[in-house]
């Protein structure tokens, strides 16, 4: 076995080892699975719904474009079923994140012009 050093922010170390010690196993472990099931998703053809579920939890693809694909009307299904599929949480996409930060930008530049 190798070992390897990873630089990961204190207080998400100090998180993860609380959730360790919460669920009695190690920081070392936990990234251990997390890597092994990252391996194990890159390596096996992902079809279907899966795929879908996991451009999605990668932010790959929107809520709205996943839901339309999987002919969903619930957000909140959409999220259980990446969850069930044992897929991460998922976050916003690229174009979702570009048009947040758009916004983000427009808001600070009001602010500014009217302080």
């Amino acid at each position: 076995m190798s070992n390897f050093t990873v630089a990961i922010p204190d207080d998400l170390l100090a998180d993860a080892k609380v959730c360790a010690a919460k669920t009695g196993t190690s920081v070392n472990s936990i990234i251990r699975v997390l890597l092994e099931g990252f391996v194990r998703n890159e390596s096996v053809p992902l079809s279907g719904n899966n795929e879908i579920l996991f451009k999605y939890s990668l932010g790959q693809l929107s809520n709205a474009k996943a839901m339309k694909l999987l002919h969903l009307e619930d957000e909140e299904v959409l999220r259980l079923m990446t969850l069930h599929a044992g897929l991460p949480l998922p976050r916003l996409s690229e174009q979702e994140t570009e048009a947040m930060s758009k916004k983000f930008g427009e808001m600070i530049e009001r602010f500014g012009a009217n302080a």
